[in-house]
């Protein structure tokens, strides 16, 4: 591990931590999380060459290793918190289970953004539900989520991808600044930590079906997968649900209990809830 010279205020050098492990990652977050919310700042690590991965990821395109239209993913070098979260990216492969078992030293541990989103006028929270297979249960998240992409601040990640898969475009950041809430330990593929970053936005929501119950939410499942069957319903990436504000920690607790989440949706869920309420909001 290398040092970092930072200009920041306070402190002069601060000594990186390697996330290698499941367990290492764990370390971190609970670090982390008790300064919440708190900013992160990107530094690039002096021996990336970007020029070379970009060849490399269009190659793993084209031999089918990884899907067409892969970006080169925001590894971690190191990381650290002093006042803030201070993360040394280095650019890595999608971590396909090709790649794992044909090129494991493409891929490393990288970062992930989890958003949330709530509406204060109709008192709703955005979540969504998407799967591959519809004669399989869906699976559910928050209002979006997303890898984390090479030179691109989490923040951004996260707000680009609630635009992309909710279609809103008029949201604001919350809280305010482009602040992480929290930072939740998450295994990509089972093998590769990445640390998932959760941001919180506010708009309006009313668009949006409400679910009232789990009967709600299989019913709209239902409609959803009947839909794509008939092909009277458009292929999405995900499709979008409002939980009402008094129902949604009944719900989220029972979609978790019945392991329908993919990924800690439940945790970034009640932490945007408490950062909700220590602003008045909720």
């Amino acid at each position: 591990m290398f040092y970092y010279i930072n200009t920041f205020k306070g402190f002069s050098y601060s000594k990186l931590m390697e996330i290698r492990t499941e367990q290492d990652m764990i370390e971190f977050c609970n670090i982390t999380n008790p300064y919440a919310p708190f900013d992160i700042h990107l530094m690039v690590h002096p021996s990336s060459n970007l020029k070379e991965m970009k060849k490399i990821n269009q190659e793993m395109i084209r031999q089918k290793v990884i899907g067409e239209g892969s970006h080169l993913q925001q590894g971690i070098d190191g990381v650290s918190y002093i006042s803030r979260v201070l993360l040394c990216e280095i650019p890595y492969i999608y971590p396909s289970g090709r790649l794992l078992a044909e090129h494991p030293e493409l891929t490393g541990p990288m970062t992930g953004t989890l958003s949330n989103c709530y509406d204060p006028q109709s008192q709703r929270f955005l979540f969504h539900m998407r799967g591959t297979n519809i004669s399989a249960p869906f699976g559910f998240q928050a209002a979006a989520a997303g890898m984390g992409v090479y030179g691109q601040h989490p923040s951004v990640t996260a707000a680009l991808e609630l635009c992309q898969e909710a279609g809103l475009e008029h949201f604001e950041q919350f809280p305010r600044d482009g602040l992480a809430i929290n930072c939740l330990p998450f295994m990509k593929a089972g093998k590769i930590p990445q640390p998932l970053f959760s941001f919180g936005f506010l708009d309006d929501l009313s668009r949006f079906p409400v679910c009232n119950s789990l009967d709600d939410i299989a019913g709209f499942e239902a409609r959803i997968k009947k839909g794509l069957q008939d092909r009277t319903l458009e292929q999405k990436e995900a499709y979008h649900f409002t939980l009402p504000k008094f129902k949604v920690e009944t719900i989220v607790g029972e979609l978790n209990d019945g392991k329908r989440f993919y990924g800690p949706i439940y945790e970034s869920t009640m932490n945007f809830m408490r950062a909700l309420k220590d602003e008045g909001i909720l």
